[in-house]
């Protein structure tokens, strides 16, 4: 690990706490928002002009960002918070305003009706918040502390001057991953008049325990330390007119690209169109793995030999090689992010599809978290006063791979080879979230807000306009006779060894009963990574052999494999972390603590680490050091269930007095009690919720007379 990104990792965990949020330091109470701040001058925070009189480029980035655009004068937000204030209340929406509105938090405006003519609406997150927070705190909901530190404006020809500017404005945490995650963590609950304690956005532990992060995986991993800016503000090169720019002449983004594509596909300036799209372009790796024609199993599509009228099943591979944290991310139930699948044949007929998008079809693998309502229905509008229990997440972690399973059956007579190709798209919203948006843009109050911001020299959005389709990534593989003369394209074009690894670790998330079949993968991947002679590549296929082991119950093959992998690249703590696992499931809980307590001393700021080991310590009545294992979790993830549990039950064991308290909390975070009624009420009413359950979700492809496309053009 750099010296650098082990100081970044060290201000992102420095005075990290957990328990009830106090006040803020002047008396005022800004919760269900976590913003502390003093008094300040919100009229100066919201002025962001002489900031670009000296840096234009940041200023013109800001400006085309979403940030730029993260209150009222979004009408995707506008059309989710207006609900969210008039089903729960005013203040309560304070829980939005401190990361989408903090201006209007600070003044007080947000307590009352937010009207057209309110300047603060239209002024998002500027400048002077972010170059303002001087500590953080990992509870998400804004848990930011402002400082009301003057700003100099400096003389230009004046170097104390300037370097007393830098000094104010670099705060210890603007370069910190600690910094976004203050935002882009959440969570709801009672505060909000929700019932139960529920986790929402949390980009910022999924890349702490990524290896961009410099997490201990249970896989081999060789990607390059990266945090938040590092991938979200790319260098730039800067113009005459930017006065922050590097000795190199470049300038960090101030676009900060995401999946924002609804959005920057009508600002003005095309490259923050660009940028975004280019965010979503290969962040996830598509292939086609293993084919099933009757009986007959084949690993690779091209091997596969097809008979007309036989059932063909086959599995489309996501891998998320490039994303630091979950894909989608962000708000994981609002995003559309779909599989489509074609199956033609030689004559480039098409003989099945998956269908049309993901609206309204349940034959289409939808990479999106679903939370229930009470009436155990997918609450799919984003209405976060609705929520009542989560159900199925399919957005994929970093580093992790799924197998979509689809079937077809054959037709009696066939134009072989058989092409099948399959593409995941994204689209910002979902059709019927686009809906609700465009129908209060369409109200006097959206025609208000959009007239408002032309008057202040902005964008007026339109969430009516048609969204722009990103094809993320694609495949394309033949089968049946003459399939060799056809190339495979996209994420089936790789070597082979590298197809089987995914093929590999995308089947070990099968169930139980069913993990066997990663099996021929995974040791087909050994042999031919050994016969390249490519040690690397034979290793990590190792890792994956005694992850399977493990998930059998098998820890001594598991340690065979494990030691065979480090005679290859030597000792790694992904050793001790898949140990560990194995040990920890057929509760050896003693030879478990060891590896894991290795795992937590190589990553120490990864809170699985530490949550595996508090649960290793705890099982075997060792409550001092799952305490300490505990609370070195819970000072990077202050409110997950597994650490909180792990710690009240150490202290209910060691007699300690704040135990009854720790208890409290624990129950108030643990999953709702009616979760399994809801699941269960969602299984019986919705095809969906039957589907997403399963580990490897199956889907019927049909006949091109049932098959609608999408009518935008991927981009």
């Amino acid at each position: 690990m750099t010296r650098w990104l082990s100081m970044t990792l060290f201000l992102w965990a420095a005075g990290c706490t957990y328990g009830p949020e106090p006040l803020r330091s002047t008396g005022d109470d800004l919760r269900p928002s976590l913003v502390r701040a003093p008094a300040l001058d919100v009229t100066r925070l919201a002025t962001t002009d002489d900031c670009a009189d000296c840096h234009a480029d940041v200023a013109s980035h800001w400006m085309h960002s979403a940030h730029a655009y993260a209150s009222f004068d979004n009408p995707w937000y506008r059309a989710s918070i207006d609900q969210f204030r008039e089903h729960r209340g005013k203040s309560e929406s304070r829980f939005c305003a401190g990361c989408h509105d903090p201006l209007l938090l600070m003044s007080g405006d947000i307590d009352r009706e937010v009207s057209a003519d309110n300047d603060l609406a239209y002024a998002g997150i500027t400048c002077l918040v972010c170059h303002s927070v001087e500590s953080t705190r990992p509870d998400g909901n804004a848990s930011f502390t402002l400082t009301d530190a003057p700003v100099l404006l400096p003389d230009p020809a004046n170097r104390e001057e300037i370097e007393a500017h830098r000094a104010r404005l670099t705060l210890e945490p603007l370069r910190t991953a600690a910094l976004c995650g203050s935002c882009h963590r959440s969570f709801s609950g009672p505060a909000i008049g929700n019932e139960n304690h529920l986790p929402g956005i949390d980009d910022l532990g999924d890349w702490a325990s990524s290896g961009f992060a410099g997490a201990v995986l249970n896989q081999l991993s060789t990607v390059e330390h990266a945090n938040c800016q590092g991938c979200h503000m790319e260098a730039e090169v800067a113009s005459d007119a930017e006065m922050a720019g590097s000795d190199d002449g470049e300038i960090r983004s101030h676009r900060w690209a995401a999946s924002h594509t609804a959005m920057t596909a009508q600002l003005p300036d095309p490259r923050q169109a660009e940028q975004a799209a280019d965010a979503l372009r290969g962040a996830v790796l598509v292939d086609i793995g293993a084919v099933r024609v009757g009986k007959r199993r084949y690993l690779l599509p091209a091997e596969a030999r097809v008979r007309a009228g036989e059932r063909l099943v086959f599995d489309v591979l996501l891998e998320n090689r490039r994303t630091g944290h979950r894909f989608p991310g962000g708000v994981r139930d609002m995003h559309d992010a779909w599989v489509e699948v074609e199956v033609r044949d030689a004559t480039g007929r098409l003989l099945a599809s998956s269908g049309p998008g993901p609206d309204g079809n349940d034959e289409v693998f939808l990479m999106r978290a679903t939370l229930l309502d009470a009436a155990a229905d997918p609450e799919v509008l984003h209405q976060v006063h609705r929520f009542s229990a989560p159900a199925f997440d399919r957005t994929l972690s970093a580093h992790e791979a799924q197998a979509v399973r689809y079937s077809m059956t054959l037709a009696r007579s066939l134009n072989l080879p058989l092409q099948i190709e399959a593409r995941l798209l994204h689209r910002k919203h979902s059709l019927r979230f686009q809906a609700l948006a465009c129908e209060a843009s369409q109200t006097g109050r959206g025609a208000a807000f959009a007239a408002g911001a032309e008057q202040r020299g902005k964008v007026a959005l339109d969430p009516c306009v048609e969204q722009p389709l990103v094809e993320i990534g694609a495949a394309s593989v033949w089968i049946g006779s003459d399939a060799q003369g056809h190339e495979p394209r996209g994420g089936a074009a790789r070597p082979e060894v590298e197809r089987l690894l995914t093929q590999g670790l995308a089947l070990l998330r099968a169930k139980q009963e069913h993990i066997h079949v990663a099996k021929p993968s995974i040791e087909r991947a050994i042999r031919t990574a050994r016969n390249a002679m490519n040690p690397e590549l034979e290793a990590k296929a190792l890792v994956l052999r005694a992850r399977l082991s493990a998930m059998q119950g098998r820890p001594r093959d598991a340690d065979a494999f494990l030691r065979r992998a480090e005679t290859l690249v030597g000792p790694q703590p992904v050793f001790d972390r898949v140990r560990g696992d194995a040990f920890a499931r057929v509760w050896r809980w003693e030879a478990a603590a060891v590896a894991y307590q290795r795992v937590a001393d190589a990553a120490p700021l990864d809170w699985r680490a530490w949550r595996n080991l508090a649960r290793a310590y705890g099982s075997q009545s060792d409550d001092q050091n799952a305490l300490f294992a505990a609370d070195a979790g819970l000072r990077l993830a202050p409110r997950d269930e597994s650490l909180l549990r792990s710690r009240a039950l150490a202290l209910e064991s060691l007699g300690r007095p704040e135990a009854a308290e720790a208890r409290a909390r624990w129950l108030a975070h643990r999953s709702p009690d009616g979760q399994p009624q809801l699941l269960a009420a969602c299984e019986r009413e919705h095809l969906r919720c039957r589907r997403d359950r399963q580990p490897i979700p199956h889907y019927t492809l049909a006949p091109p007379t049932k098959a609608i496309h999408a009518t935008a053009n991927p981009i």
